[in-house]
Formats: structure tokens, C-alpha cells, sequence
């Protein structure tokens, strides 16, 4: 029987850009804090000054991210956005 994989959703309007996401994933998968060793890649559009958040396809849909951001910008397809505390 396959596994499913649950799909993280990125809310880039929630982003603060404080980058935490990136860290966690860093190290909870390459044993680094590193914002270039990261399934999570954040950027800045410097024309709406607002940040983007990507999810490389190595993902392993671990959730760190999903735990470590307090501005929930990230969660999970199957969770009420609203539930999350």
C-alpha cells in the first residue's frame, strides 16, 4: 500500500520573512542552519516588498516548517487554517 504524502501550502500574504522556516528545515534535514542548505527557499519581491516562499521538489514533507512558523504562513493541505493556534 503507497503512502500518501501530505502537500504543504505556502500563504506568501502571512509571510514576515523572518526566514525561521528555512533554518528548521535545514536542520532538521542536512544537520546545518543554512539558508542555502534548505528544502525551503524564501525570496523578497522588492517591487511589492512582500516575500515568497518555494518548497523544493526533494521535500520530504517532514512539517518542521510547518511547526516552526508562528506567522502560519505555511500548513498543511488538509488543516483549517483557522485551527492552528
Amino acid at each position: 500500500m503507497e503512502k500518501k504524502t501530505r502537500k504543504i501550502l505556502r500563504s506568501n500574504e502571512r509571510c514576515a520573512g523572518c526566514g525561521l522556516c528555512v533554518l528548521t528545515c535545514s536542520f532538521f534535514n542536512f544537520g546545518v542552519f543554512g539558508m542555502s542548505r534548505s528544502f525551503m527557499r524564501l525570496e523578497r519581491d522588492d517591487r511589492t516588498t512582500s516575500f515568497v516562499l518555494s518548497i523544493d521538489d526533494g521535500c520530504k514533507s517532514c512539517g518542521e516548517c510547518v511547526r516552526a512558523c508562528a506567522y502560519k504562513a505555511l500548513r498543511w493541505e488538509d488543516e483549517d487554517p483557522r485551527s492552528r493556534s
